[in-house]
């Protein structure tokens, strides 16, 4: 992606795939929950720190017409095969996120810091979600370091 353009959606009315069931899913799935987002798992297994209750898991391998009525994808397995096929499933009104591949993606997940008035992100255009993180950690040790931050304007 040479081009971004940087939003903030809401999906609270959107339904999101989340293909795999592992590590990097529990930490796509807590955002996506925190976002009020529709989410489907699709995975033979779930990691336990998924909660089944707030999702619905098609405990299965994927298969194309499990992401036909989807607004998002977000591709978090391991078996590149499985990614490929994925992402060749998808239209070109879909939101597609390979988090093995970013050339496969057609946007990113940033880094954030929230305040009940203030949203700011760190992307680093997919190159290094660990640098975004460490960037994401200073700024927030900054602005805490700041009343205005946490609501009390001088």
């Amino acid at each position: 992606m040479e081009h971004p353009y940087p939003v903030v959606i809401d999906l609270s009315k959107k339904q999101v795939a989340v293909i795999g069931g592992g590590h990097v899913a529990v930490r796509k799935v807590k955002g996506l929950l925190a976002a009020h987002a529709n989410v489907t798992v699709i995975s033979p297994q779930i990691d336990a720190a998924i909660d089944q209750n707030a999702v619905t898991w098609k405990a299965k391998k994927f298969e194309p017409a499990d992401i036909k009525e989807m607004d998002m994808i977000i591709i978090c397995t391991s078996d590149s095969a499985v990614n490929r096929m994925v992402v060749a499933a998808t239209t070109h009104f879909q939101l597609v996120n390979d988090a093995s591949d970013k050339s496969r993606s057609n946007f990113y997940n940033v880094a954030r810091v929230e305040s009940p008035d203030l949203l700011l992100t760190v992307s680093t255009k997919g190159a290094s979600p660990s640098k975004a993180k460490l960037i994401k950690n200073k700024l927030k040790e900054w602005l805490n370091q700041n009343d205005w931050f946490n609501g009390k304007e001088s």
